[in-house]
């Protein structure tokens, strides 16, 4: 049987996937929080914002600015309340033409089937090294 805040974190992962801004805000609360890493001067949709219209202002930035390529989620783990999503993406990044394949892990806080609080756990630093088009120092592992 799927939790409610399970439940919740699905639909809005159907509703991205659509880009569809209006269909993505409903599983939004009018106070929620939302933390993706990075500096939003250099990648617009990054930094802290709260309430639907921050949230809007973000996700348009980063629909204007990524093509996703393949995006993976793993198993969802849900705790009182909140739900860890792990996975996979790959992204084209219109600014630079480069491609980043990473993975993340999203946290969602759910009270009464709305998110109350969204953080993104990601390499930051390749996002905005991709976004730029500033080449990656490889990996030494």
């Amino acid at each position: 049987m799927t939790s409610e805040a399970i439940a919740t974190v699905q639909a809005y992962f159907e509703s991205l996937g659509t880009r569809d801004m209006e269909r993505i805000l409903t599983h939004f609360a009018p106070d929620v929080t939302w933390a993706i890493p990075g500096d939003p001067t250099l990648t617009p949709w990054a930094g802290r914002r709260s309430g639907p219209e921050e949230i809007r202002q973000s996700l348009a930035a980063f629909f204007a600015a990524v093509e996703p390529i393949a995006f993976e989620l793993r198993s969802l783990v849900e705790t009182d309340g909140q739900v860890l999503a792990p996975g996979r993406y790959a992204s084209r990044f219109h600014r630079s033409g480069q491609v980043l394949e990473s993975e993340m892990i999203l946290r969602f806080t759910i009270v009464g089937g709305l998110i109350t609080d969204y953080r993104v756990f990601e390499d930051s630093l390749g996002i905005t090294r991709t976004h730029l088009g500033v080449p990656l120092t490889p990996d030494p592992t």
